[in-house]
């Protein structure tokens, strides 16, 4: 099926690496089982996204892992190294970078949103025909998801915000919203950062038959030493 090439969804992935994806959850469960949970979520997300209407584009960091991620994901996408100083600034130049190549609208996500389905991304398209920005909120108080038509694209919501923080969501929001941008919001969905995610998930994901790969790492995980780490917390 041929794709509609007016739209395109930024994944922003991290390389594949022991220690460095989900770093708190890997407090719990391990740092191996970590990279496996991370592998998978991601994994769920691209073939949730391969079956939508729009192309896609992979930025990876860090920029020193090229071959690992390329090794990862294979040669079906068209994978760039994220470019900037800090997470505001790279999402901006992957938002820029793809507004350039023609595309209309553009979606970026994270890649640890196993709850992600072509719903919510069709949702988020056809929200970009009649409002400026769209943004899907996350449970912590970031966002899962931000898009935009292509010339409306605003600077000021990647600069000066401190990501880690849990009003992230609220200041992207207002700052939308002083540069004059209609914005739509989207159901909120639970990033997978900490165990108390990973529990809530884990609650919910019997129903979620899109989700095939996380739920088959989290039976080789096994549930029962999720409890076993959250008792000790």
């Amino acid at each position: 099926m041929k794709k509609n090439n007016s739209r395109c969804i930024i994944v922003f992935v991290k390389a594949p690496v022991e220690g460095l994806v989900k770093t708190r959850l890997a407090d719990h469960i391990g740092k191996g089982n970590a990279l496996l949970l991370y592998r998978a979520m991601a994994s769920d997300i691209l073939d949730a996204i391969t079956h939508a209407d729009c192309d896609l584009r992979i930025f990876y960091h860090p920029e020193k892992y090229s071959r690992l991620v390329r090794d990862w994901l294979g040669s079906d996408f068209r994978i760039l190294p994220q470019v900037g100083a800090d997470l505001g600034i790279r999402m901006l130049n992957a938002l820029s970078r793809t507004a350039a190549e023609g595309f209309d609208k553009i979606l970026l996500v994270g890649s640890d949103i196993p709850e992600l389905t072509t719903f919510i991304t069709d949702n988020a398209f056809t929200a970009l025909k009649t409002h400026h920005a769209v943004i899907g909120p996350a449970v912590d108080g970031g966002y899962y998801l931000i898009g935009f038509s292509q010339s409306h694209i605003v600077r000021e919501a990647f600069t000066d915000i401190a990501w880690s923080s849990r009003d992230v969501y609220a200041r992207t929001l207002k700052r939308l919203r002083k540069n004059g941008k209609t914005v739509h919001t989207l159901e909120p969905l639970r990033d997978i950062d900490t165990l108390e995610d990973l529990q809530g998930l884990v609650s919910t994901l019997t129903f979620k038959s899109h989700c095939a790969h996380t739920i088959r790492v989290l039976a080789e995980i096994g549930l029962p030493s999720l409890t076993k780490h959250n008792d000790r917390v």
